[in-house]
C-alpha cells in the first residue's frame, strides 16, 4: 500500500500542477498541451542479478512558423544493488501556442536483467507499473494533442544462449526482437495508454501472462472533449518454479511520447527520419506478439 500511495502522490498530484503551469501561461491565445509520464518498479528478487545492461534515450523536436512551441523530457533509471532493487521513470511534456507549430518530446528505457536459477527453485519479484497520460487543446480540428505510453516487462528461458555470447545478447535484446520473444517468453506484463484529442484510438489496457498476479488496481480514463487523461497504477508479482536449472532474462521497457501541432508545418523528411520516432502509435498486442506458453 506503502508503495501504491507514493506512486499515487507523484502522478496523479503533481502532474495537474504542471499541466495549469504551461497549459494556462496565456489563457487569451489558443493553446495545445500533451502529457505522457511512466514508471516501472521492480523489488524483492529472490535471486541476484548476473548481468545487467540498461538504456535511457529521450529526444526533443520543435518546428515553428510564426507559433510557439516547448518540450521538455526527465528520464532515468535506478538501480539499488542489496538488495537488489531497478526502476525506471519518465515525464514528456509538449506545449504549443499560436498558429504552425509541431512539438514533440519522448523517451525509451531497457533494462534487461540475467539470472541462474538452480533445479528445484522458483524465481520471483515484485512489481509496480504507472501511468498518466493528459492532452489539451483550445481549437479543435485546427489544434491537435498527442500522448502515448507504455510499461512492460518479458521474462525469457535463455538457457540456451551460449554464456559467450550472452552479453552481446542482452545488449541487443529489444521489442523489435519478435522472434526471440516468440520462441522464448515465459511470462509478461503490459499496461499502454494512448490519446490523442482528434477522437481516434484512445485506450488503456493492461495484459499479463498466468504466473502474473495483480494484487493493487487503480484505473481512471476519460476519452471525450477537448481535454483527456488516462492514468493507471498496477502492483503485482510474478512466481514461476523451474525443474531444470535455467537461465532467465528480465527484459523491461518504458516509453513515453508527447506531441503537439497546429497547422503542422512542411518539414524536411530527413529531418522526420532523424527523430527515430518510438513506434508506440499502435496499440501493443502482446499476446499476438508471444507464444502463448
Amino acid at each position: 500500500m506503502n508503495l501504491y500511495l507514493e506512486f499515487v502522490k507523484r502522478f496523479l498530484l503533481a502532474t495537474p500542477l504542471i499541466a495549469s503551469s504551461a497549459f494556462f501561461t496565456a489563457p487569451s491565445r489558443a493553446a495545445t498541451f500533451a502529457l505522457s509520464q511512466g514508471e516501472l518498479k521492480f523489488t524483492n528478487f529472490s535471486q541476484e542479478f548476473i548481468g545487467l545492461e540498461k538504456v535511457n534515450d529521450a529526444h526533443t523536436f520543435g518546428s515553428v512558423n510564426g507559433g510557439i512551441t516547448q518540450q521538455i523530457n526527465k528520464a532515468n533509471i535506478n538501480f539499488i544493488a542489496t538488495p537488489p532493487e531497478i526502476s525506471t521513470s519518465a515525464l514528456s511534456i509538449a506545449f504549443g501556442q499560436d498558429k504552425d507549430y509541431l512539438g514533440l518530446a519522448q523517451t525509451e528505457a531497457k533494462i534487461v536483467g540475467n539470472f541462474d536459477v538452480d533445479a528445484g527453485k522458483s524465481f520471483s519479484f515484485d512489481f509496480a507499473a504507472a501511468l498518466n497520460l493528459r492532452t489539451a487543446i483550445d481549437e479543435p480540428p485546427t489544434e491537435n494533442a498527442h500522448s502515448m505510453g507504455d510499461v512492460s516487462f518479458f521474462l525469457l528461458d535463455t538457457t540456451n544462449i551460449d554464456k559467450p555470447n550472452l552479453s552481446e545478447f542482452l545488449s541487443n535484446l529489444s521489442l523489435d526482437d519478435t522472434m526471440i520473444l516468440a520462441k522464448n517468453t515465459l511470462d509478461f506484463f503490459s499496461l499502454a495508454a494512448n490519446l490523442n484529442t482528434s477522437g481516434k484510438d484512445d485506450y488503456l489496457d493492461k495484459e499479463n501472462s498466468k504466473n502474473v498476479t495483480l494484487t493493487q488496481l487503480f484505473q481512471d480514463d476519460e476519452f471525450q472533449g477537448n481535454e483527456e487523461f488516462a492514468s493507471a497504477f498496477i502492483g503485482g508479482s510474478l512466481q514461476r518454479s523451474f525443474a531444470n536449472k535455467t537461465n532467465l532474462t528480465l527484459l523491461a521497457v518504458r516509453r513515453s511520447q508527447a506531441r503537439v501541432t497546429a497547422k503542422e508545418p512542411a518539414m524536411n523528411s530527413v529531418a522526420l527520419l532523424s527523430l527515430a520516432l518510438i513506434a508506440i502509435g499502435k496499440k501493443l498486442n502482446v499476446k499476438q506478439l508471444i507464444t502463448k506458453k
